[in-house]
């Protein structure tokens, strides 16, 4: 289903976690959500822009497991927003273990 920047933010805003565009604030607990704009796409027709086609990616970052990531997907579920499917990368901030699970999500926009 398409959806735009807007109801996306809304539905990541009514799981369980506290939510932030490119960065969260400093001394943030942990787990949160980073939405970041990746690229964006175009639907042309007749030589004009009909659509912006935004890419964002959804991470949660979060010293728990793939679990703590449910929350988000049932929400986008519920919603019937289509993702990538779900990736990670490890790394280690202040002596934690912090999981970036991340999926992408592409918005609509008219032109």
């Amino acid at each position: 289903m398409s959806i735009s920047l807007e109801k996306l933010r809304d539905i990541l805003k009514s799981t369980i976690y506290p939510v932030f565009r490119d960065k969260a604030k400093k001394d943030q607990d942990y787990p949160y959500i980073v939405y970041s704009f990746i690229s964006e796409d175009l639907k042309v027709a007749s030589g004009r822009v009909f659509k912006y086609m935004p890419l964002y990616q959804i991470s949660l970052f979060t010293t728990g497991t793939e679990k703590d990531f449910r929350p988000i997907m049932k929400a986008l579920d519920e919603n019937h927003v289509t993702t990538s499917g779900v990736m990670s990368i490890a790394g280690d901030e202040n002596d934690d273990t912090v999981t970036n699970f991340f999926i992408q999500v592409r918005t609509v926009e008219d032109g």
